[in-house]
């Protein structure tokens, strides 16, 4: 199989970030595309569809938890809200994976029942911004508290999104040039 990829993170940023708005390439699109113009890999319109859904479909073979971690790190995090056009609601996918992944740090730390603290702890291992005293705040739970469970939470986080980087470079080793650690395990990316 042709190497699409320069390695697992363009792989991954690629699957997740296709547009599910695009369209077949017209008659003249595909002559000139013949024509030696371009020099890309040729995923475009349907055919970068389905590479997409190839490197979707192969992450399958990962835990629910690992694809939670991949999900969260790769995916649009936020859309536009179709009401206020606003660029402030979360996507579906997104939302799954935080609340997946807040679930099982219930798991990882006895003692903070609020889900919304444990998804903002969540959210602020993938995001930049997320401000884990401004939750805590309105959640009405002390500072000292909600530090306390973000060391603990991103401590196994970071062990967890390790094993998904790993998880998902294996899964999708045959597609990548070089097979290595990913650029973001155990920190936050501006992906």
């Amino acid at each position: 199989m042709q190497e699409l990829f320069k390695n697992t993170h363009d792989a991954l940023m690629f699957a997740f970030n296709y547009s599910s708005q695009q369209y077949a390439l017209s008659p003249m699109s595909k002559l000139m595309k013949g024509g030696g113009a371009g020099g890309g890999k040729g995923l475009v319109s349907l055919d970068g569809a389905g590479q997409s859904g190839i490197i979707l479909a192969r992450l399958a073979q990962m835990t629910p938890l690992e694809r939670a971690c991949i999900t969260a790190r790769y995916a649009p995090r936020y859309e536009e809200c179709p009401c206020c056009l606003n660029k402030d609601k979360m996507t579906e996918q997104y939302r799954e994976a935080i609340a997946e992944l807040a679930e099982w740090a219930l798991g990882v730390c006895t003692g903070l029942t609020i889900r919304n603290m444990r998804g903002a702890i969540i959210r602020s291992f993938f995001e930049r911004g997320v401000s884990i005293t401004a939750a805590a705040k309105e959640l009405n739970i002390v500072k000292a508290t909600a530090y306390n469970q973000k060391a603990r939470i991103h401590k196994a986080l970071k062990e967890l999104d390790g094993r998904a980087q790993q998880a998902a470079s294996s899964c999708l080793e045959e597609m990548c040039g070089e097979i290595n650690e990913l650029p973001c395990v155990g920190q936050t990316c501006p992906v």
